[in-house]
């Protein structure tokens, strides 16, 4: 489903967009019977929904030309979704064990599908907040920092293929 111009997704909207995309209805195996799909966003910037079938699962996000909680009267560019969707496959390339894949990306919707990590995955900073203790966290942001801040700086890249890259 192609919109021509960017419109904010409804949990319905979004199963026929879904259906109409090949790169994520095949996430699905193209079967939409028992599809769920939950809004997790917090309210602040975008809307992220879980979509989950019997045979696959997704994140949905979409960034809004606004700051959601506040409304229109607070503007805020849809290029971010674009410029989030390129660092996340760049570092996706670099570090794929600490960076979900990226499956769709859709400019107009300012959209991104992604790898959905099932529970009981949670997001590191309720983690942290509850106290969970991660012993192999400080050796997975090092590799993965290391591993983005190298590969993307002019230590590892000529000027002109830095340059190229857009870096």
């Amino acid at each position: 489903m192609a919109f021509s111009e960017f419109r904010p997704l409804d949990e319905k909207v979004l199963i026929e967009y879904i259906k109409a995309t090949p790169s994520l209805s095949s996430k699905l195996n193209n079967k939409f019977d028992n599809l769920t799909i939950k809004e997790v966003g917090d309210g602040n910037l975008n809307f992220v929904f879980i979509v989950v079938g019997s045979t696959g699962s997704f994140v949905i996000k979409q960034a809004l030309p606004y700051i959601r909680c506040i409304g229109e009267s607070w503007p805020m560019t849809k290029e971010r979704a674009y410029f989030e969707a390129l660092a996340l496959r760049e570092h996706g390339g670099l570090s794929p064990d600490h960076v979900p894949e990226v499956y769709h990306f859709d400019r107009t919707m300012s959209l991104i599908g992604m790898r959905y990590l099932e529970p009981p995955h949670i997001i590191l900073r309720k983690g942290l907040i509850a106290g969970i203790e991660y012993p192999l966290l400080a050796d997975h942001m090092s590799d993965y920092i290391a591993r983005t801040l190298f590969f993307t700086s002019l230590l590892y890249h000529n000027t002109t293929d830095h340059k190229r890259a857009g870096m």
